[in-house]
């Protein structure tokens, strides 16, 4: 696949997406797809065989553009620890902050049935990597460091992801997300 197909499939993919989290999934058709991506329904099929396939890979390209992006932000030294997690937590859960519909409540148990554990298994890399961000930047590495950096990764996800499905705007979840990481960070430092 060329450069400009691959574009053009990855626009396809985020569009499918916005319009799964507008209807869900059951609401969803692949002409709803079509018309809101400019392509036509075979241009679809050219490419995924049914609803499912169109719908499992728009949620693994949102996964894997996430971790990437996280990643990114995880490894950059020029960052502090607390600019990296805020980057890395509003890359992962701000982003996505008013963004499912209220019709979109089908979508959890259809990313279940479609991908099994590959959302929860993503969820699990992040907080593996923010977890080792922290324990890195405590510069300790015993039992209780190791206890410490699990919990503030918890707390801060835990916090973030029940943040991203309540609030409406982005600017209220970083400004929660920023005092939430300044508490945990400042607890670092004791």
């Amino acid at each position: 696949m060329d450069k400009k197909e691959s574009a053009r499939l990855a626009y396809v993919l985020e569009t499918a997406l916005n319009i799964f989290a507008r209807y869900g999934y059951k609401k969803t058709s692949i002409e709803d797809i079509s018309k809101a991506a400019g392509i036509t329904r075979q241009g679809i099929y050219l490419h995924f065989k049914n609803k499912d396939e169109i719908f499992s890979a728009s949620i693994q390209k949102a996964l894997d553009d996430g971790l990437h992006a996280a990643d990114q932000i995880l490894e950059d030294d020029r960052l502090t620890l607390e600019e990296k997690l805020f980057q890395s937590l509003d890359e992962w859960f701000g982003r996505h902050v008013g963004f499912l519909h209220p019709e979109a409540s089908d979508l959890a148990a259809q990313c279940e049935r479609v991908l099994g554990d590959a959302v929860e298994n993503s969820s699990s890399s992040f907080q593996k990597k923010l977890e080792q961000v922290i324990l890195e930047s405590s510069g300790k590495n015993t039992k209780d460091a190791e206890t410490r950096a699990a919990t503030i990764t918890d707390m801060l996800c835990t916090c973030a992801l029940t943040w991203k499905h309540r609030l409406s705007s982005r600017q209220e979840f970083q400004k929660k997300l920023c005092d939430a990481i300044h508490l945990c960070c400042q607890d670092l430092r004791d």
